[in-house]
Parts: C-alpha cells; structure tokens; sequence
C-alpha cells in the first residue's frame, strides 16, 4: 500500500486534527511522507478556507514539525490552491490546485456546498441544464491549471459528487476530456482522490474511469490521495486505488519524483 498522502486537512481550514496528530498518524503507519495541504485563503469564501493569518501560522507549524519529525518522516509543506485564491506568496513544497466553485458571468458559486445549493445552481444560472454547467466547471479547470503553478490537480470531477450529472453523456465525456488534454500541458500529476469514499457519498473515486484512461493516453500520471479531514481516513481505498490503477494500465514507480523538493514518493505513470 501506498505509505505517503499529499491531500490532508488540519484545523487550519476545515479538518478535524491538528497537524501533530495526523504527523502522529502517519508515523504508526509507516509512511515515508506526508504533504499538508489545508485551503487556501479565498476572498470569497471562509466557511472552509485559511484565514491569511492562518495560513502564516499553519505555514510556521509544518516547518517546525518537518524538523521534529525529521527523522521519522518527510513532512511537507503544501497547500490546496482554490480557483478562487490568489497565488500564494510563501515558498511551499508543492501545490494541490482544485476548484471547488464555478463562475458564471462572474458570479462565483460553491458546487460542492450541498445537493440543494447544487440543483438550484444549475436550475437559476444554466437553465437546468447538467451539461452547460458541466462547460463551464471545466472550462474553470483548465483556466486554473494554466494561471497558476500546479503540482497536482485535484479532485478533477468533483461535479459528480452528488451523482447528479450525466456521466454517460459523450458531451460531458469529451468536455471532460478535452480538459485533461488542456490541464497536461500544465501539469501531469493528478490525484485519484478518495475523499467522496471516505465521507460515504461514493462508491467509486475521482476521476471516472474514463477520466483516468485519458489520462493515460495524454501521458499524465496520478497518485493516490484520501483528501483527508479526519486522520482515521488517511488510507482510505488506497489498497483498492492502487488495484483500480493497474487495471487501467497504470504503473507504480515507488520512487518517483513530484518535483525538485518532494521526491522518492508513490506515483503511478
């Protein structure tokens, strides 16, 4: 199994353990890293974002305890870059960018806030139509990737998480494709996310299979993450991830690098 996670949530934003204890965590599994990635400052939002204070302080603490733990564990010092934030100004390890909001006409709206928020999103700004909402999420996508500095794109078909677009729909799958195309040229690591498994809201990860055989074909590789909240879910369907990933061909290479900071972690290519 997989013995790193770079998706975790601390207190700082909308997890439910300070990081010690999900360090503490990682440490009785025997991971080799961990890379805490708590929301990012958006102006727009605060229900689940740092604070721009919070995210110094939150900063501060993962450098102190990488040093703690220096000798038990890599500890990283990443953070969950929203579509929404402004590019951050401290020097992170690595950058998780997600979008967790579309904008429409310039209006910015959670999709992920609740079923209800959802349905009356799409009935009041895309006339009930799943697939023009599904346009413009991954148009957000692909702007994201190329505004910014991206290491991993996460949750890329967090859409779905109430089970309420079309997925068999081939408009949908070739929106969804021709982002991925786009998304690549940025970054080439995206996330098989596990965090709707963990909550009980799904069954099956993000992104789709089809998702993640285009992935594939456009040469993007994918690693495991639980996008955790509690620390009891840290490993969450990563057994399953990784039976999941070869079964689309994927490869693990145990000793891969992310970028010129976090190296020799699991990434399947």
């Amino acid at each position: 199994m997989q013995k790193s996670n770079f998706h975790t949530h601390s207190v700082y934003s909308d997890g439910k353990n300070t990081i010690r204890e999900m360090v503490e965590e990682a440490v009785s599994r025997g991971f080799k890293a961990l890379g805490m990635t708590d929301h990012s400052y958006a102006a727009k939002e605060t229900s689940f974002c740092m604070s721009p204070e919070g995210e110094g302080a939150e900063y501060d603490e993962v450098r102190a305890l990488s040093e703690e733990y220096g000798d038990r564990i890599r500890l990283y010092a990443g953070i969950e870059l929203d579509g929404e934030s402004p590019v951050p100004e401290r020097d992170y390890d690595f950058l998780l960018c997600s979008v967790h909001e579309i904008v429409r006409r310039g209006v910015s709206m959670p999709i992920d806030h609740s079923e209800e928020y959802f349905v009356k999103m799409v009935n009041n700004h895309f006339g009930g139509d799943m697939i023009e909402l599904s346009k413009a999420y991954f148009s957000n996508l692909v702007e994201h990737a190329a505004r910014n500095r991206t290491d991993i794109f996460g949750h890329f078909d967090l859409i779905t998480k109430y089970s309420l677009i079309p997925e068999e729909n081939e408009a949908y799958r070739e929106y969804a494709r021709q982002a991925i195309r786009e998304i690549v040229k940025h970054c080439s690591t995206f996330e098989l996310n596990t965090g709707a498994i963990a909550r009980g809201l799904r069954v099956v990860p993000y992104p789709a299979d089809f998702m993640v055989d285009e992935i594939k074909k456009c040469g993007g590789r994918i690693l495991i993450a639980s996008d955790c909240h509690y620390k009891e879910k840290l490993t969450v369907w990563f057994d399953e991830g990784e039976a999941f990933l070869a079964a689309h061909g994927f490869v693990k290479n145990e000793h891969a690098d992310l970028n010129d900071r976090v190296k020799d972690i699991e990434i399947w290519s």
